[in-house]
């Protein structure tokens, strides 16, 4: 029997990614326990989590060129083995900021790998947004599983929660062996990928779809990460809710939505009617403009359910038609690096002046809704931007 009568090519992908991901997750929560367990001071999560941004905006312009010039399996296994060496670190008390640098670099090889074979593996557009949404949905799954596992594991025992998520890892890498080898893209000579890089971003910027895909994901992603770190001051203080647990629950509804949604996506959006996603963002930003007004727990949990499925829906097309205008042009691995790199930077930014926000002693409510209202401008903004282009795109 052929390796890939044991498992299909998409399946192997999809089941690599759920492993990976889960094994994310778990080394997350990880973190957080060493750095309670060797007192770091209360700041150091934020660096930690700045060090995983940060890796995704150096290493952009070389990823995008190695995930095109080899095939996308060996992309894959290097990033998972990457990420694997994190754990040693960590074992070995090597500083958790540096060691959470050194997974972001795993991770950052490891993303155009997952997305940018997902156009070799299938045969149209519809089927690229059908695999896209069977990839959020299980990556979904996988972060709340990693979550509850990682947490409740990382409490009991730190060696114990290193020795689960290494196995994990180690089991993507051998799974990542069924995945054919796609021919490669280009070679193009790493002395130059900065400059090749340069010319990559001015292409999807002035591409009309492919802005959409890059401003549409950065958009999204920014807004999601601020409002994330805001909840968890917020509930406790509106819906007085006590301890991580609860809070954490009603992040993971979101969580859960964003995987419905991301299933629902291929019967409700296509790549050829990309633009329907922007309605999808303009409900999740006037929603957020309402949270800061709740105190009723159940209202609160409908619209937070809510919010996640529509943004399971927005985020499926954009990042598939960003795949597909990758892999008809410049290549798909260096298409999801402009997109990676456009995402991670309006994130470190938003972040960081969410934090200075906070200990400037403005309140959560005002930081929701000062983050609603750039939201809602954002998605007003990509509207405009995705109007159809006269003699240059049809009308849906």
């Amino acid at each position: 029997m052929s390796l890939t009568g044991i498992l299909p090519p998409l399946r192997a992908v999809l089941v690599l990614q759920f492993l990976s991901a889960l094994a994310d997750n778990m080394l997350l929560f990880i973190v957080q326990a060493v750095l309670v367990r060797d007192q770091y001071p209360a700041y150091y999560l934020s660096l930690v989590q700045s060090m995983y941004l940060l890796s995704y905006i150096v290493a952009s312009p070389w990823v995008g060129l190695l995930a095109d010039s080899i095939p996308k399996k060996r992309v894959l296994l290097l990033g998972n083995c990457i990420k694997t060496v994190t754990l040693l670190f960590l074992l070995l008390k090597i500083n958790p900021a540096a060691s959470y640098l050194f997974f972001g670099l795993g991770s950052v090889i490891f993303s155009p790998g997952k997305y940018g074979i997902l156009p070799f593996l299938t045969t149209d557009d519809q089927e690229l947004v059908r695999a896209n949404s069977w990839l959020e949905g299980t990556t979904m799954i996988a972060i709340l599983l990693g979550s509850l596992l990682g947490g409740w594991l990382s409490d009991h025992s730190i060696l114990l929660s290193v020795g689960l998520a290494s196995a994990l890892y180690g089991l993507a890498v051998l799974i990542s062996l069924l995945v054919p080898s796609n021919a490669s893209v280009q070679q193009v000579p790493m002395k130059k990928a900065v400059q090749n890089f340069i010319g990559d971003v001015r292409f999807f910027l002035r591409h009309p779809t492919g802005r959409f895909s890059v401003l549409g994901s950065a958009y999204f992603w920014v807004a999601i990460s601020i409002l994330r770190l805001a909840i968890f001051i917020w509930a406790p203080l509106a819906l007085g809710l006590t301890g991580n647990t609860p809070v954490s629950l009603l992040i993971g509804l979101i969580g859960i939505g964003m995987g419905i949604g991301a299933f629902a996506a291929p019967y409700v959006i296509s790549i050829k009617t990309y633009r329907r996603a922007v309605y999808f963002g303009l409900v999740m930003a006037v929603a957020s403009l309402i949270l800061p007004l709740l105190q009723n727990l159940a209202v609160t949990l409908i619209i937070l359910f809510l919010c996640g499925i529509l943004g399971g829906m927005y985020i499926v097309p954009v990042n598939s038609l960003n795949e597909s205008i990758g892999d008809a042009t410049i290549g798909a691995g260096r298409g999801i690096a402009v997109q990676n790199f456009a995402e991670n930077s309006l994130m470190l930014a938003g972040t960081s002046l969410y934090t200075f926000s906070t200990r400037s002693g403005v309140s959560v409510e005002t930081n929701i809704l000062a983050t609603g209202a750039v939201f809602l401008l954002l998605m007003l903004h990509l509207m405009y931007l995705s109007r159809p282009q006269a003699a240059k795109e049809p009308q849906e």
